[in-house]
């Protein structure tokens, strides 16, 4: 997931809030699926989240295997963890795609929704004035692919992060949306966070971490497996360095 990915599913929700102005708890409780892909591309799910899209799509990863139980899943990823293997598995009729912890790196399944229940999903989440909202939503918008597939994309999303256990994390982020988000990890040394970022089967790209003093940020390509962290200046450095050139004779 990149900026204009994010665009892409953003556009079309902010154009069905606008058309819901006249309903205005419906275009409110629509925030949370307008902005849920700023969370995945900022908090370091950019993979796992194209991953889960390309699963539930049926495209472009294969279907790893069928398993019966999760003991028999388990015991084959003891010998397919390293390369990370990607694609989905069905286990005891359920499919999944295979992500990755953040902090640890160890593998997770996360579970694909059927297409019936992408929209409405069942149970507590379920019951959220959100996904009324987005019934509300696909009748105001375009029936145009665009718009659809941004609709589908973000209600996607919004199962990624249930599947992932970041409920509580992403109502934070909601709550505090225009407020530096904390570091997924700290480290004493900057060769501490390199040898973590080394060990990572699968880095959390875009995902800030601290090494001592200095915050950095987590950049992956994982077709070239190139891995690095970049710090970049904060307002304060900026002006900082700025003063000492106007002192320069």
């Amino acid at each position: 997931m990149n900026a204009d990915e994010v665009a892409r599913i953003v556009g079309p929700l902010r154009k069905a809030q606008e058309r819901l102005s006249g309903s205005p708890e419906a275009a409110a409780a629509l925030l949370p699926a307008v902005n849920v892909s700023h969370f995945i591309l900022g908090s370091g799910h950019a993979h796992n989240y194209e991953d889960y899209l390309a699963g539930f799509r049926g495209t472009v990863h294969p279907l790893l295997r069928v398993f019966f139980n999760q003991e028999e899943f388990t015991a084959w990823l003891k010998t397919h963890f390293v390369p990370p293997p990607r694609g989905t598995v069905e286990i005891s009729g359920e499919r999944y795609t295979l992500g990755y912890s953040r902090v640890s790196g160890q593998p997770r399944l996360l579970r694909l929704p059927s297409a019936e229940t992408l929209m409405r999903p069942g149970g507590a989440e379920g019951e959220n004035p959100l996904w009324l909202a987005l019934d509300k939503a696909k009748e105001v918008l375009d029936s145009s692919p665009e718009d659809v597939d941004a609709l589908h994309c973000a209600a996607l999303a919004l199962h990624f992060i249930h599947e992932t256990g970041c409920t509580r994390e992403f109502a934070r982020f909601l709550a505090h949306f225009n407020e530096p988000r904390p570091p997924l990890r700290s480290f004493a040394t900057r060769e501490e966070a390199e040898a973590w970022l080394r060990n990572h089967p699968s880095p959390p790209h875009g995902a800030s971490v601290q090494a001592g003093e200095e915050e950095l940020t987590v950049g992956y390509w994982r077709e070239r497996d190139q891995r690095v962290l970049v710090h970049f200046p904060k307002a304060a450095e900026l002006h900082a360095v700025e003063g000492d050139e106007d002192l320069t004779p």
